[in-house]
């Protein structure tokens, strides 16, 4: 028995050191992960991402490099460049180098006017001294001016000549800077006059959600200024590319970031256009405007209008496939006028509002009132200079039909 018990104790001793060491060996591996895993996941992501440019590249030459080029950079008169620096710049660099310029020689202007009513009254203070000497003692004309030599005396002896004219003088090279800059900013393309593109669009949300929502939905109203219009590409819009194809596309025209911000107007082939250069048609449109007051149109009446032309207007619009369709970026379409009766009117927020000034509030005024969960500033803000009266009434009788 006592032969027996030494051998047991030190194979207890063994197991106990080999459960410590495997314990310790455990904890080491999980470390070793913990620390490695962020970077395998980023070599991952990378990858990942890779792929999805590469699949976007080749559905990009299938489907549409005829229109926009091969290299993305357009082609004149028939659609637009995307690897384009208005498409990717927050701001046009022409159009913030003309406020500048406009801001200098704003100051410049201030400083001559102050010096030339400093001159003026200089004059105008030596011609009422002339006269004094001239005016009968007592008189009314003597009391004149007087007071008006007495407030010239106090403009002129306020006034620092030497310093206002150091400040003008200092400007006078700035404005030359600032002009040579938008000299050659214009030499290169860039139009003072026009924003880029998410601020002409009024998009308010990521370039990446515009580049899905446009892709998704095409934009048939570009029929207004382009020989063709472009058509709907998701599925999700009746379009032949899956979600992942279009998300593929989108990860594409992205990666042209860092090349088209170095990109000037000229390196492209063809801008992008305005609605209002599609002709007489898009002239004439007597649209709402962005001042439209929803209140008063409704209370002038808002029925009558045709669910069907409100649908195509709809989706022409690209409100259903790009943003409301699966109510991730938006309220889903479905059952928009359910919700609209037993939820939103019921918010204090939207007292005494009937569902027709709901609606014409959230397509005119969008930020007006904001569904909670969602974000202000996605939705475009300028659809009233888009649509007329019939086409707001339409929109309303189709949307009337979601419940």
């Amino acid at each position: 028995m006592l032969k027996a018990g030494r051998v047991l104790v030190p194979n207890f001793q063994n197991r106990v050191l080999l459960g410590i060491a495997t314990f310790s060996g455990m904890l080491l591996l999980v470390f070793w992960i913990a620390v490695n895993e962020p970077g395998r996941m980023d070599v991952f992501t990378q990858q990942y991402h890779g792929r999805s440019i590469e699949n976007g590249a080749a559905t990009f030459a299938n489907n549409c490099a005829t229109c926009h080029g091969p290299d993305a950079r357009g082609i004149t008169g028939k659609a637009p460049a995307l690897n384009n620096p208005m498409l990717f710049l927050k701001d046009n660099p022409a159009k913030v180098a003309a406020a500048k310029l406009s801001d200098l020689q704003n100051q410049q202007n201030t400083l001559k006017s102050q010096i030339d009513t400093y001159n003026k009254n200089t004059q105008d203070l030596a011609a009422a001294t002339e006269a004094l000497k001239k005016a009968a003692p007592g008189s009314a004309d003597e009391t004149a001016l007087k007071k008006q030599i007495a407030d010239l005396s106090n403009q002129v002896k306020n006034f620092d000549l030497a310093n206002t004219q150091k400040q003008l003088d200092a400007l006078t090279p700035q404005v030359q800077a600032a002009q040579a800059d938008l000299d050659k900013l214009k030499a290169q393309g860039w139009d003072p006059n026009r924003d880029t593109r998410l601020a002409e669009v009024k998009w308010g949300g990521r370039l990446e959600d515009y580049l899905t929502s446009t892709i998704i939905s095409g934009r048939p109203v570009s029929a207004a200024y382009w020989p063709q219009p472009m058509p709907a590409w998701g599925q999700q819009a009746g379009g032949p590319m899956r979600p992942d194809e279009v998300q593929d596309v989108v990860a594409y025209i992205m990666n042209f970031h860092d090349m088209a911000v170095n990109l000037t107007p000229k390196d492209v082939n063809q801008q992008f256009k305005l609605p209002s250069e599609g002709g007489a048609a898009a002239a004439n449109k007597q649209v709402l405007g962005t001042n439209a007051d929803p209140k008063a149109l409704a209370q002038a009446g808002l029925g009558g209008g045709d669910p069907a032309a409100g649908e195509a207007l709809y989706t022409s619009l690209a409100c259903g496939p790009a943003c409301h369709l699966a109510g991730q970026i938006a309220p889903a379409t479905k059952g928009t006028y359910t919700r609209i009766v037993n939820e939103r009117l019921k918010d204090p927020a939207n007292a005494n509002k009937t569902p027709e000034e709901y609606i014409a509030e959230s397509i005119l005024k969008p930020n007006a009132y904001v569904v909670p969960g969602f974000t202000a500033g996605v939705m475009p803000q300028d659809f009233g200079n888009k649509i007329d009266l019939q086409d707001l009434k339409n929109l309303i009788a189709y949307l009337e039909t979601q419940k």
